[in-house]
């Protein structure tokens, strides 16, 4: 029940109706419902599955709170499970298949067709928000203690399911004193709606039709259209991952939600650093707040510092899929940040201008230019066609990306036209949850 399909529409309109035709006391109830039916859409079984791990962490999150001898243990015991949780669906057969080429054991490769794993809806998002509810609540055992039904809100949530932003619970809970019909919030939500869904539609969706064949084939193409595939990628994911998380703040704007702003211009950053504040903000900052300062952080010595950089943005690639590429496409992006912050900090390098207009110009493509790149590594079907499109750019065949230029065309002007008339198809997006 994706943000931009007709289902969703028609969800969405009887739950707005209801929701604000009821008092206030009762509105965070009928979230609670909503939000399980629609998880319950995508599959009732894993709904019961989802139930089970939001109990099992709210036990864990009471432990925590209450605990006066071993709070850090439970916090420990509820990161470790959350971790399980997503690596058994998640990460199953990706660690079969390097066991399988490790120990050339056939055991490996057998299971992977013995058993079959589902991956449930939003796994990647609602594990990390209940690691970070865990932790905090850690951190602050003073703070307020979450009701169980406030808790099962949080994590149940349904706009930010799909494709976040991940929320914390103090980006949460201070929604529901506020939960008032507002005229500013319903045009603000409107025009979220609208933005994400034309770049969702308008955007990121023929982009995707252009470039799939580069990507499923980039040993038959030369080096501008390889190139010209990883921008073509930069701006797809940025429209499609944007757009959604558009849709997402601006159907909790018209429920009476402020949800926090995800993407802000990213391919304007003139520097990596400041790209990663920039792109995706929810998750870097989670990555920064539990996992970079978690390894000491830049508390440490300078090659410690590094190491932790490259260390997070690996996992944070991992946590994207199970695939060598995104392995790759993180530690490519901890390098990056190592030996930027190295010439800045070390050499005494400053490598953002200031107030040279044209330097900034520059130094934008090149952030973009280097993101492009990493989008290459991101984007490959598999490892194999990740080294071929990377070695590819540098060997010389017959350019074909003219054709797919003209044929892209006329199906844009498609997807404008059944933008109109509601009959729109969509690719399903790329990021993966």
């Amino acid at each position: 029940m994706l943000f931009n399909s007709i289902t969703f529409a028609i969800f969405f309109a009887i739950v707005y109706c209801i929701y604000w035709s009821i008092s206030k006391r009762r509105r965070p109830d009928f979230l609670i419902l909503s939000s399980a039916f629609f998880y319950i859409w995508f599959s009732w079984v894993f709904f019961f599955h989802f139930l089970f791990v939001i109990l099992l962490n709210y036990f864990f999150y009471i432990r925590i709170k209450t605990s006066q001898n071993n709070p850090k243990s439970w916090m420990i015991v509820s990161v470790l499970f959350n971790c399980i949780n997503l690596g058994f669906f998640k990460y199953f057969y990706f660690f079969s298949r390097v066991l399988a080429d490790l120990t050339g054991y056939p055991f490996f490769t057998e299971i992977q067709g013995i058993v079959h794993i589902v991956l449930p809806l939003a796994i990647s998002f609602y594990s990390f928000q209940m690691i970070a509810a865990a932790v905090d609540a850690g951190r602050n055992q003073e703070g307020k203690t979450i009701s169980l039904k406030e808790y099962f809100l949080f994590v149940l949530f349904f706009p930010v399911l799909i494709a976040g932003p991940i929320m914390r619970t103090g980006d949460f809970f201070p929604n529901l004193n506020n939960l008032e019909p507002d005229r500013d919030k319903i045009y603000n939500g409107c025009y979220l709606m609208l933005g994400g869904l034309i770049k969702k539609v308008l955007i990121a969706d023929p982009a995707a039709g252009l470039i799939s064949p580069v990507f499923s084939n980039p040993a038959t193409y030369d080096f501008t259209s390889l190139i010209l595939a990883g921008i073509g990628y930069s701006i797809q994911v940025f429209c499609d991952f944007s757009g959604l998380t558009d849709m997402a703040r601006g159907v909790g704007a018209l429920l009476g939600f402020y949800l926090p702003e995800n993407f802000k211009a990213p391919f304007f950053s003139l520097s990596g650093r400041e790209l990663w504040q920039r792109w995706h903000i929810t998750l870097s900052f989670w990555l920064r707040d539990y996992i970079y300062f978690s390894l000491g952080g830049s508390k440490v010595a300078v090659w410690r510092t590094h190491l932790n950089l490259i260390l997070t943005m690996t996992i944070g690639g991992f946590w994207h899929g199970a695939d060598y590429t995104f392995i790759a496409w993180g530690f490519y992006w901890g390098v990056l940040l190592a030996v930027e912050r190295y010439l800045e900090t070390s050499l005494g390098w400053k490598l953002t201008p200031n107030k040279n207009f044209v330097l900034k110009i520059v130094k934008v493509w090149i952030v973009f230019l280097l993101f492009s790149f990493g989008a290459i590594l991101f984007r490959a079907n598999n490892a194999n066609m990740m080294i071929q499109h990377v070695f590819g750019i540098f060997e010389n065949v017959p350019n074909k990306i003219e054709t797919e230029l003209i044929f892209s065309s006329l199906s844009w002007l498609g997807n404008a036209g059944s933008l109109i008339d509601g009959n729109s198809s969509f690719y399903s997006i790329r990021w993966r949850i």
